[in-house]
């Protein structure tokens, strides 16, 4: 009992003694320590403000694609009119929110975005010139006549060039992530040291990718939609030509003799016409109502959240921020630095 006492007495004694000794140390260097503390934040200081800050231009937005509780209304309907709503309930998990992601970061999305034109403060010009223009690679280009147009078809030199800018996008610039698995929101953040182009950028790229998303997702319902569209205008104008057989043939035997059957059976036909045209075109209309409901249940919402607008979030501190870590970042180098120092010279 009383060896584990001296133990911990001669622990405790031997770190106030330690830190004794610590505190003289600082003290004996504190001119040294101040004089390199100040160095580091100058330097830190003078690094924040020299060094181009990147630009954060993000959008947020929420997808509700969740249309289960509107089918399964529109198939109870479909079932009590007697008609399968297989036909055109679209029950596909194509492109959900998991895949928007990769669509994000797709070849054909930031191709189609890189030849976008963006209304930038020195005019109308397509994203991929303007990037070059930034890059100083515009002279390069029209040495190497390396022109892009938006109508033209590319060559192969432009197709590289563009395939470069795309992988240098992709791994450096563009950050898809979705906040939490449990909800269908949507981050889409483009960084970029000029902060005109990373707004124009991401808000070309999310524009695109949604109008495809859109088109893509209720294509299928918008197709059966047009069909059936056509089918019941068809069907109309076969209905009333029949009713207009049938009165012209009515017309035209005013006092019809009970007697003859024969001269009644022109206009048995034309009625047993109109009676199946009008059943038809009964049947098509239900096709065609249950339709525009489905096609407009297929059709995604999209709503954005947040919008990048000016001024842009950078890299760059705040002057607080930059006193308050330059002097935590300048004070632990110092201390560092003179604690080798000293153990340099002991040795």
């Amino acid at each position: 009992m009383n060896n584990n006492n001296l133990v911990e007495e001669f622990s405790l004694r031997f770190l106030i003694n330690r830190i004794k000794v610590f505190f003289s140390f600082l003290k004996s260097q504190k001119n040294h320590i101040i004089l390199s503390s100040i160095s580091v934040l100058f330097f830190t200081i003078s690094f924040n403000y020299l060094l181009k800050p990147k630009y954060y231009a993000k959008t947020s937005f929420v997808l509700d694609n969740d249309n289960s509780k509107g089918m399964g209304e529109l198939s109870s309907v479909a079932s009590l009119a007697g008609i399968n709503p297989s036909s055109f309930i679209d029950a596909s998990s194509l492109f959900q929110i998991d895949n928007i992601q990769d669509l994000y970061r797709s070849d054909a999305m930031l191709k189609k975005t890189l030849l976008s034109y963006g209304d930038f403060n020195d005019g109308k010009m397509l994203i991929i010139n303007k990037l070059g223009k930034i890059q100083n690679k515009s002279d390069k280009w029209n040495a190497n006549k390396i022109v892009f147009e938006k109508k033209n078809n590319l060559n192969r030199i432009q197709d590289s060039v563009i395939k470069i800018k795309i992988k240098k996008i992709r791994e450096k610039n563009l950050i898809v992530t979705k906040p939490s698995r449990k909800t269908t929101i949507l981050n889409v953040e483009f960084h970029h040291y000029n902060e005109e182009f990373a707004k124009i950028f991401n808000e070309k790229l999310v524009a695109n990718v949604n109008e495809f998303y859109i088109k893509s997702k209720s294509f299928k319902t918008g197709i059966n939609l047009n069909v059936l569209q056509k089918e019941s205008d068809s069907v109309r104008n076969v209905l009333n030509n029949s009713i207009q057989i049938l009165a012209a043939l009515d017309e035209s035997i005013p006092k019809l003799n009970p007697l003859l059957k024969t001269l009644k059976t022109p206009y048995q036909k034309a009625m047993v016409d109109v009676q199946a045209n009008t059943a038809i075109f009964q049947e098509l209309v239900k096709q065609l109502e249950l339709a525009k409901v489905s096609h407009r249940n297929s059709t995604p919402l999209i709503q954005i959240i947040d919008r990048p607008t000016y001024p842009l979030e950078n890299s760059k501190w705040k002057l607080s921020e930059t006193l308050f870590y330059g002097s935590i970042l300048g004070l632990a180098l110092s201390i560092i630095l003179q604690m080798i120092f000293s153990l340099y010279k002991k040795l």
